[in-house]
Formats: C-alpha cells, structure tokens, sequence
C-alpha cells in the first residue's frame, strides 16, 4: 500500500513526532494490507518550516549535534471499516 494512495472516509489511527514509530506502525499496516494514508503536519506552516531547516543547518547542527529538530507531526489514517483490526495491530 501506499502513503499516497486517495482512501475515503478515513479515521485517525495514531499521530506522532518520532518518525520512526510511524514507520513501525506503516510496516504493520503493510503486512496486514490495511490500505493508510500518512500525512505531515509542521504547526510552522511552510515559511516556518524554511526558517526552522535553514536555522537548524547553518547555526545550530555545527554547534550542537543532538540538537532537537525541527518538530514535524505524523498522521497515520486508515479506512473506518479497518480501523479496530489496525488499532489491535499496532
């Protein structure tokens, strides 16, 4: 399945900032064949989001290496229909 395929009728099955928990949430979903669609949401809007990589690369990186990024939310959503079984799942 995939994170750009159009599903109607969706429900919010997990958010998160830590991309890799999305991804452990989209390899269940695949081995399953839950259809999901995964969307970004930065608070910033696109011109914050500029600032904040532009910031994040020039000043703070060579400063301080484990430096929080920039904060992106993650937005896994599944069919209606499939969202008790991907809930269980996950």
């Amino acid at each position: 399945m995939s994170s750009s395929l159009f599903i109607p009728f969706l429900k919010q099955l997990i958010s998160d900032f830590d991309p890799g928990e999305i991804k452990r949430v989209e390899e269940i979903l695949k081995a399953n064949k839950i259809p999901y669609r995964i969307k970004s949401y930065n608070p910033r809007g696109p011109f914050g989001r500029h600032y904040d990589s532009k910031t994040y690369e020039t000043i703070v990186m060579p400063l301080y290496k484990n430096a929080q990024r920039p904060t992106i939310t993650y937005i896994v959503y599944v069919k209606k229909k499939d969202y008790d079984r991907a809930k269980n799942l996950i």
